[in-house]
């Protein structure tokens, strides 16, 4: 497992500031939930963990090193951050087929993944005839396919009924190890996201 660790975390587009010196510590073995009003800067600060945009200022490290340095990193960390990156005329078997391709992922994990998340009875179906729900956890697969010890999740119950959310706390639970919720502080600024550990 390895701990997500964000040091003096600033983000400019222009004139806008998206994350002000944000510094926070999510530690391995637990469940980390970010919370904030929206345009708070909860996104962005995942967006800069995964490398997807360059920080102004600080850093996001991924057991001590920054993302684009992880060797294998869909084995490392499995990411979602919204469910819509699929071809809506792709099988959701073949969308995972192709990533776990793209990885050197044996093939046999797809199907894992898919009974995981309670897609295995829809694996042959069109994405296009998802419901969200569906997405979301088409989306929770393919960031499951490498096995990875750190999942970076981007509202994962978005889309989910009060069953799935259910469900998806369980499988968090499970995944974490942990038997029960668990709380811990954490710092941030006025205007930016606060963190927390949860469910």
């Amino acid at each position: 497992m390895a701990e997500i660790e964000v040091r003096g975390l600033t983000k400019t587009f222009g004139a806008v500031t998206a994350v002000r010196d944000v510094s926070f510590t999510a530690p391995a073995g637990q469940v980390t939930g970010f919370l904030g009003p929206n345009g708070s800067g909860k996104t962005t600060t995942l967006r800069v963990a995964l490398g997807l945009i360059r920080p102004t200022a600080g850093q996001a490290l991924i057991g001590g090193v920054p993302y684009r340095h992880l060797a294998q990193p869909r084995r490392r960390v499995g990411a979602l951050l919204e469910a819509t990156g699929f071809h809506p005329g792709r099988r959701a078997r073949d969308h995972l087929a192709v990533l776990a391709a793209s990885c050197c992922l044996p093939g046999r994990r797809v199907d894992e993944v898919l009974d995981l998340v309670g897609l295995g009875s829809s694996a042959n179906r069109r994405v296009r005839g998802f419901s969200l729900g569906m997405r979301q956890r088409l989306g929770l697969a393919a960031a499951l396919l490498g096995d990875p010890p750190v999942l970076l999740l981007d509202e994962p119950a978005n889309g989910l009924d009060p069953a799935g959310i259910a469900w998806l706390r369980g499988l968090l639970r499970s995944l974490a190890g942990e038997a029960a919720p668990s709380w811990s502080p954490a710092t941030c600024s006025a205007r930016s996201p606060r963190w927390r550990t949860t469910w």
